[in-house]
C-alpha cells in the first residue's frame, strides 16, 4: 500500500479514459479510508485524490447500495435497473462527451461543469475522478454556504447569472441539480464562475429535454427559479453561531 493505493491483479476494462498509475498491466485500488474526506451527501462520497492536488475520487454511496449492486432504497424495475447507483456516472461522462461533442471545432474542453477525468477502482467500489472545484482561499464553497454564511455578494450574484444563462446556451440538462451541487471558483478561469458538480446529465426515458435545446432551457429557468428561492431562505435567515462558525472555516 502506498499514499490510499494497493495493486490490484485486474485488467483494466475502461478504455474510454486514461486511468492513472497504470503499472506493470496492473490497477492501482484506492484505499479510501485512508484519504482525505471532502464532501459527502446523501448519494455521493467525495475524497481528495491521493496524488494529484487538482482532483478528486467520487464513489456512489456504499450504504444506498445492496449485496448485488442494485439501489437498497427502490423496488421492481427501478431496483434492478442496469447500471443501477452508477447510472449517475454515466449521466454525467455522457453530458461531458456531448458538451465536448457539440464544441469540437473551438476544441473546448471545459464548461460551467467539474471535468471527468476517469473511472478507478477503489476498496469501496466504482469511482469517478473529477476536476476538483475550489474557492479563492482553497476551499469547497457551496452555493448554499455562500448563502447561508451570508457571504454572498453583488460579484457572486453576476457570476450566478452567466452560470445560469450557459447553462441554456449550452444545453446542459438538469436532472437533479440543487444548491449545494453548484460551486464557486475563481481558478479555474481566473474569473469569478459557479460549477455544476452534481446533478447533470438526461434521466428522462424518452430523453426530451437532451433532444430539444429549448424545452431544456425551460427546465433550467424552472430549477433556477426554485434554487433562487433557497437562496433567499438563507439569505434572510439571520447569521446563527452555526453559520458564523461556516464562515470561519471558510
Amino acid at each position: 500500500i502506498c499514499n490510499g493505493l494497493v495493486q490490484s491483479p485486474i485488467p483494466s476494462v475502461f478504455h474510454l479514459f486514461r486511468i492513472p498509475y497504470l503499472i506493470e498491466a496492473k490497477i492501482m485500488i484506492y484505499q479510501l479510508d485512508q484519504l482525505q474526506l471532502l464532501g459527502q451527501g446523501g448519494y455521493k462520497i467525495v475524497y481528495q485524490h491521493p496524488t494529484e492536488h487538482d482532483k478528486a475520487i467520487k464513489i456512489m454511496n456504499p450504504n444506498r447500495f445492496t449485496a448485488d449492486g442494485e439501489w437498497a432504497h427502490l423496488k421492481g424495475f427501478k431496483r434492478t435497473h442496469a447500471q443501477g447507483p452508477y447510472k449517475q456516472f454515466r449521466r454525467e461522462i455522457l453530458q461531458y462527451l456531448q458538451l465536448c461533442k457539440n464544441h469540437y471545432r473551438q476544441n473546448r474542453f471545459q464548461f460551467p461543469v467539474e471535468t471527468p477525468y476517469g473511472l478507478v477502482q477503489t476498496n469501496k467500489g466504482l469511482g469517478l475522478v473529477v476536476e476538483k472545484i475550489v474557492s479563492p482561499t482553497k476551499q469547497g464553497v457551496t452555493l448554499a454556504k455562500l448563502c447561508q454564511t451570508h457571504q454572498f455578494t453583488e460579484q457572486h450574484a453576476k457570476a450566478l447569472d452567466q452560470f445560469f444563462n450557459d447553462c441554456c446556451e449550452l444545453h446542459i440538462v438538469y436532472n437533479d441539480v440543487n444548491i449545494e451541487g453548484i460551486m464557486y471558483t475563481e481558478t479555474r478561469s481566473n474569473q469569478p464562475e459557479f460549477v455544476l458538480v452534481d446533478g447533470m446529465g438526461e434521466k428522462l426515458f424518452i430523453p426530451i429535454r437532451a433532444m430539444s435545446k429549448r424545452i431544456n432551457a425551460r427546465n433550467v429557468r424552472k430549477i433556477e427559479q426554485k434554487i433562487r428561492a433557497k437562496m433567499q431562505q438563507y439569505l434572510d435567515t439571520e447569521n446563527t453561531p452555526e453559520h458564523q462558525d461556516l464562515t470561519n472555516a471558510a
